[in-house]
């Protein structure tokens, strides 16, 4: 019996991540809540063709790197924007994880919004420089000669698009809350 009274004394789940939650100093909330908004309300890459502009936020970033061109015909389907939105949404809450558990490891959680957006960065930089049309094994000289030309037609072409691809300013906040957020959890990390 007395088993029982311990477990119904004992605080739920969801009231001991709120106490975590709380722990979390000021600005790491204010930081969390910055990132927040920018990732799903503000535009972190903003295309320009004349006089039409069409943002990118955050959470639609694996869409644009499954494919490129996306980014200028809209989205469409639910599949990479939901998992990516949860992988957000779980970066999001890590810096509550050294407030839960005692380790001083899991202060570099912290770091989790900032390694994300840089992987992602990476990862876009990475999709778009490499080559378009690969050439077969077994292409001759004219073949290749023709893979490499286009290949070259589509460099040249994806420099000139790049010139209407800038950082909205949902990137900018979101990057420098990150940075903050991150700062915090290595000085956290560090001190004894």
């Amino acid at each position: 019996m007395d088993v029982s009274n311990n477990l119904a004394d004992a605080p739920s789940w969801s009231a001991q991540v709120a106490v975590a939650a709380a722990r979390l100093e000021a600005p790491g909330k204010i930081a969390i809540a910055c990132i927040f908004l920018c990732w799903f309300l503000l535009d972190t890459l903003v295309v320009t063709l004349g006089s039409l502009q069409h943002g990118v936020r955050f959470y639609d970033m694996s869409a644009v790197i499954a494919d490129p061109s996306r980014m200028f015909f809209g989205f469409q389907g639910w599949g990479h924007r939901t998992a990516f939105g949860l992988l957000c949404v779980f970066c999001l809450a890590a810096p509550v994880l050294p407030h839960f558990r005692q380790a001083r490891l899991l202060w570099l959680m912290y770091l989790a919004p900032l390694a994300l957006m840089g992987i992602c960065g990476a990862l876009l930089l990475w999709r778009t420089s490499g080559q378009f049309i690969a050439a077969p094994s077994d292409a001759g000289g004219i073949g290749g000669n023709l893979v490499q030309f286009a290949n070259g037609l589509v460099h040249h072409g994806s420099t000139l698009v790049s010139r209407h691809i800038s950082i909205g300013v949902g990137g900018y906040l979101a990057f420098v809350a990150c940075l903050v957020l991150a700062l915090r959890g290595i000085r956290r990390y560090r001190s004894p």
